[in-house]
């Protein structure tokens, strides 16, 4: 695969409180942007929100296609919680996977 960037900074919706690593999310607004080619920052766009970093794969989208909106997968773990999975990039052939 080859090495994807994300020059801008890209704004997602989380619907419910989401898990990254060990750091719960509050449900609202967030600003993903790529701080290494492996590493995102995910951070409130509320002003004493929290932020997180993560380590990511570069992931092809799953029809080959850019896909139409920014967009996130979550996964709901079996005691209810939510878990970030993927991060789909507006007109972006490529997401970013958590690992």
């Amino acid at each position: 695969a080859s090495a994807q960037t994300l020059e801008t900074t890209v704004k997602v919706n989380l619907p419910y409180a989401t898990k990254v690593g060990n750091v719960s999310l509050p449900a609202g607004k967030y600003s993903i942007k790529e701080v290494t080619n492996s590493v995102i920052e995910i951070s409130s766009d509320n002003r004493n929100g929290p932020s997180v970093f993560a380590i990511v794969n570069a992931v092809s989208t799953p029809n080959g296609e850019g896909a139409d909106r920014t967009k996130v997968t979550l996964k709901q773990e079996e005691n209810g919680t939510y878990e970030l999975k993927d991060i789909w990039l507006e007109g972006q052939e490529f997401g970013f996977e958590l690992e």
